[in-house]
């Protein structure tokens, strides 16, 4: 967004396509970034992200692959007819569409009523008209994306621009999704009314936006949001309290997690188990770590973990590593399980790893077999995991290499897998907003707690495969041994975690 200045004074704002978004989601964050841009308060601090860092440099490689691609289709080697716009403002883009022997516009300004964008491409159809299109990364129609490409249509038609009747994605598959602009009209009209109307009041103020301020919607999510929860403790940190609990806790006069923790009182539309239940966590993330209680805890359902299967020698601790950023030879293969990792009760650990599509389908059939093996060994064997992702990830690769579809069903249906999550979320409580299991930990790993330095966490799993394929790319055999190395060494952790949160389950399941 922009702030026009006259004689030193805003005017009313200029949104952009990502105003949109920001405003369907998050006013509250949306106003904080007004409030930054009309210098009336600092900018969030934000956290990096090197998984969202890496999606964004993805997306605009495929951005580029579909501009390359789009130009020889349309335009030939030469590429006649097209024109990359990326310096010609506006008016000029305009102009660049009305010569007839333009086929093809890539990165056009576009400018409507008080908003500004670019659209990726322009396509003239067979009937004159432009076909307005945008490349995303993901793989299906994304509501802000539809409104984002309606937008610059609406702009472009408003300008006299003969305009197709539909707009188009060009979505991450390769695969165009289209979608008729009378369909988005009334949702793009809402959403930009509303923007503009919280924009214009807000900059009528002369103070920055107020946290709380019923009059905006907050997502709770956003680092704006996230920022403010933080500072005042707010009710929202719980684990298990969503945005509708909140919303009732709130109107009880709730907004603190000291306030929820020292509460007794019900609340209006919450269930008294749910209360009891969200209490106790307020209270387990007051609760300050001790060197004999490192990760506070409860156990709330024993006869949950007295449930879980006993012991056996031939049990395996499990855990995919994967790259949902891996693309193979086609648009549509892309995310690749690239390590099957096995830790066996004996602590033997066995990997499968896969780098294509075809060492995948043989990493499947090997860790199939080799788990087959065992269960006639040991017919009471177990294998733990963490999640339901490796459930499904087995049955999607079954499917996906049409192999051992059979045997992953009949250890899935035959209550081999057992996943430790679900017996975590039904029995235990601990005092940390999230249960991942890096952050269960504390509880049962003693000295043996994760090392800061390296590989710790499944963001940076991805981000250090990614450095392992360049290695590989580039020639660098060393480099890319190290890579590898650094993966087993997480992922046989993750196993090894998995053992120990197992053990410790089994012996408080008779403790309260």
């Amino acid at each position: 967004m922009d702030f026009p200045l006259v004689d030193g004074l805003p005017q009313p704002a200029v949104i952009t396509a990502g105003d949109l978004r920001y405003g369907r989601e998050c006013e509250y964050g949306l106003l904080v970034t007004a409030d930054v841009r009309l210098g009336r308060r600092a900018s969030v601090p934000v956290e990096p992200d090197p998984i969202r860092e890496r999606f964004g440099d993805l997306g605009r490689d495929y951005e580029r692959e579909v501009t390359e691609a789009l130009t020889v289709e349309v335009g030939g080697l030469a590429g006649d007819g097209v024109v990359d716009a990326r310096r010609l403002g506006p008016d000029e883009v305009l102009g660049t569409l009305r010569d007839p022997r333009t086929r093809l516009v890539h990165q056009a300004a576009v400018r409507g009523e008080r908003f500004v964008g670019r659209a990726d491409h322009l396509l003239r159809d067979d009937h004159g008209r432009w076909v307005v299109a945008e490349t995303k990364l993901a793989r299906s129609a994304r509501p802000h994306a539809l409104l984002q490409v309606a937008a610059y249509a609406e702009a472009l038609a408003d300008a006299g621009v003969q305009v197709a009747p539909f707009v188009r994605l060009i979505l991450g598959d390769g695969t165009h999704h289209d979608t008729l602009r009378e369909d988005l009209a009334e949702e793009l009209a809402e959403v930009r009314e509303r923007l503009l109307e919280v924009l214009d009041t807000h900059v009528e103020q002369t103070r920055p936006v107020t946290w709380g301020d019923a009059r905006w919607r907050a997502c709770l999510h956003c680092d704006a949001c996230r920022a403010e929860l933080a500072s005042r403790g707010d009710v929202g940190l719980v684990a298990g309290v969503s945005s509708s609990i909140r919303r009732l806790l709130l109107e009880a006069g709730i907004t603190t997690m000291t306030q929820l923790a020292e509460g007794t009182d019900p609340v209006a539309g919450v269930d008294d188990s749910r209360l009891v239940s969200i209490r106790s966590q307020a209270t387990l993330q007051l609760t300050e770590p001790s060197p004999g209680q490192p990760l506070p805890y409860e156990i709330h359902d024993p006869a949950a973990l007295a449930a879980l299967p006993l012991p056996s020698e031939g049990d395996v601790f499990f855990d995919f590593e994967g790259d949902p950023l891996w693309k193979g030879a086609t648009l549509t293969d892309q995310g690749l399980e690239y390590l099957f990792g096995s830790l066996t009760a004996s602590g033997e650990f066995v990997p499968f790893w896969a780098h294509d599509r075809e060492q995948e389908r043989a990493a499947l059939v090997g860790f199939v077999d080799w788990l087959r093996e065992r269960l006639e060994r040991w017919p009471d064997l177990h294998v733990f995991h963490y999640s339901p992702y490796e459930r499904t990830a087995l049955t999607r690769l079954a499917a996906r290499h049409e192999v051992c579809q059979q045997e992953v069903a009949d250890l899935l249906d035959g209550g081999v897998f057992v996943d430790l999550y679900a017996a975590v979320k039904s029995a235990v409580r601990v005092g940390s907003p999230s249960y991942s299991i890096k952050r269960l930990e504390p509880l049962y790993m003693g000295d043996d707690l994760r090392d800061a330095d390296g590989v710790t966490a499944g963001g940076d799993s991805i981000i250090e495969y990614q450095r392992y394929r360049e290695a590989v790319a580039v020639g660098d055999a060393a480099e890319a041994a190290v890579r590898l190395e650094d993966l087993r060494q997480y992922n046989e952790y993750d196993c090894l975690s998995t053992l120990r949160l197992r053990d410790w389950l089994i012996a408080h399941a008779h403790v309260s």
